[in-house]
């Protein structure tokens, strides 16, 4: 998992390809969303696809010039059609900077293509992977090309992420324009009665984050923080609150508890949130998006890097996710500032009216294509 800070940005003459089988759901919406966002920013895209895709991406004449679609015979699952498709990407992948796969099967194909390509002529490989089967051959397969051949994988589930975490090196959650889970963000328990139920006394202060519950640089410098807040801070008490799922969810539970870490129940997330006086939002979140947090309108801070915290824009200040002082700051500040959190609850609600997510999601991928150009991201022969 990359946990890099600013990167350089994407060259304008960078050259994408983005490829798809037979996708659709959410996955397809992205692709569509990115290509014409790519092609307003000024690049070179071009769309790789079965032709029951091609003319469905809405390119205006205006930006037709940059454009060009490439007909593709593979369909949604593995077929016969397969060696011929990755064969004609291999034909082109000279001409291209960057890939980027929509779903599993179409990853798969964009992963066969390297082969024969010497290591100085390949493009690197972004991955949207959606949920699959790793207990079936076919699709366990086509994972395991993934995890050889790309650079960057977004999953649309967290045990997508989980997935290729140790095996790619930059793994994160896809954006998607509808989630693959719909969240229902009704609060329906008071405040108080929340922290009753997890067993917080009155006048303790309460810090909650759907922060992803595995391990990861920015989990270790959130459970740092929650183990030294009381000891940095001993006029007030601080009790902090997980809501994430992930494999060490249990462990960090048992190890954590005499620390002032409590994880709650998963599924009073929303609740839990919504009665939080802080919250912290990460790069790797389960449960609730951004801007899911957004709409509770709760005051929060964002740890993780510089390319993601742009999602929040001026509703909440950035922290390294190595750094436990910075974070221990940014909560005591919010803590100790009453009017602080007020207005930042409030930016919060209006960054998430104000922001179109079709536009994000396009910008966020440029600024990941070019963290997975730099020199230390490439990877190696097959």
């Amino acid at each position: 998992m990359s946990e890099a800070g600013e990167t350089q940005p994407l060259s304008p003459d960078t050259r994408i390809l983005h490829v798809l089988a037979e996708t659709t759901g959410p996955v397809v919406e992205v692709a569509k969303l990115a290509v014409l966002g790519h092609l307003r920013a000024g690049y070179k895209v071009a769309v790789a696809a079965h032709r029951s895709l091609l003319g469905t991406f809405g390119v205006p004449p205006e930006l037709a010039e940059n454009f060009r679609e490439i007909s593709l015979t593979a369909r949604r699952r593995l077929s016969t059609a397969d060696p011929g498709s990755a064969f004609t990407l291999h034909k082109y992948y000279q001409h291209v900077d960057v890939v980027h796969a929509h779903g599993l099967h179409a990853a798969t194909l964009a992963g066969l293509a390297f082969t024969g390509l010497p290591a100085r002529r390949r493009p690197r490989l972004i991955a949207t992977i959606e949920s699959f089967d790793s207990g079936n051959a076919v699709e366990r397969t086509g994972a395991e090309i993934v995890s050889r051949t790309a650079t960057a994988v977004l999953g649309t589930t967290e045990p997508v992420v989980d997935y290729f975490g140790d095996t790619v090196p930059v793994v994160e959650r896809a954006e998607l324009v509808h989630p693959d889970i719909d969240i229902d963000l009704t609060v329906r328990t008071p405040r108080a009665e929340v922290r009753e139920q997890l067993g917080i006394e009155v006048g303790t202060w309460m810090v909650a984050s759907p922060i992803a519950l595995r391990d990861h640089t920015a989990l270790a410098t959130v459970l740092d923080a929650a183990s030294q807040i009381n000891a940095r801070r001993p006029d007030r008490r601080v009790v902090t609150v997980l809501t994430g799922t992930g494999k060490d969810r249990r462990t960090i539970a048992r190890a954590f508890a005499d620390r002032d870490v409590i994880v709650a129940p998963a599924d009073d997330l929303v609740d839990v949130i919504a009665a939080a006086d802080v919250v912290i939002a990460s790069e790797q979140m389960t449960g609730l998006s951004h801007e899911d947090l957004m709409q509770l309108s709760r005051p929060a801070v964002f740890i993780g890097s510089a390319r993601r915290a742009g999602i929040w824009g001026s509703a909440a200040n950035a922290v390294a996710p190595d750094s436990t002082d910075e974070l221990l700051r940014e909560i005591n500040h919010l803590l100790d500032d009453p009017a602080g959190r007020g207005s930042r609850a409030i930016a919060a609600k209006k960054r998430v009216i104000d922001v179109s997510n079709g536009a994000a999601i396009s910008s966020t991928l440029l600024d990941l294509y070019g963290e997975v150009l730099e020199p230390e991201n490439a990877r190696s022969e097959l």
